[in-house]
């Protein structure tokens, strides 16, 4: 068998193997190139209808049966629910000036930020799957009162 570094055939050129790799390039850079640029604002053709939910409007009176409910008094001090838990920190010194989204995202990813003197994995990460929306709404409402 002989050895060719060229194609059989009637249109048949020896390839240059310094071109290969070339060519690929081009290629892959007229792919990436005609990928770009269609990014266009557009326009809703008729009217819009309805609108985004509306993230839930927590009751601080059912967020009491919730802390209560899932034990969190257990490991939580919190004079509002009169709960004295010394496992996790004092709820009401820990969120006291915190915003809503602050303690909805202490409750659904309590490691997200871990309080002085406490380590990661203490507090169950499972709140955030367990607790229904309006559960959670209702907890950082009540969390709120302290």
């Amino acid at each position: 068998m002989r050895r060719s570094t060229h194609l059989e055939g009637p249109s048949a050129r020896p390839v240059n193997s310094r071109l290969v790799p070339r060519a690929v390039l081009i290629v892959l850079f007229a792919l990436l190139l005609a990928g770009c640029g269609g990014e266009k604002v557009v326009s809703p053709t008729g009217p819009v209808e309805g609108s985004l939910p509306k993230a839930a409007k927590g009751d601080a009176a059912a967020g009491k049966k919730v802390f209560l409910d899932t034990g969190c008094g257990g490991c939580h001090a919190f004079a509002p629910a009169g709960s004295s838990g010394a496992i996790g920190p004092d709820l009401g010194e820990v969120l006291n000036g915190k915003d809503a989204d602050f303690i909805k995202q202490s409750i659904v990813d309590p490691n997200a930020e871990i309080a002085s003197g406490y380590g990661p994995d203490i507090m169950p990460a499972g709140y955030g799957s367990q607790l229904k929306p309006q559960q959670i709404a209702d907890l950082v409402a009540f969390l709120q009162t302290g």
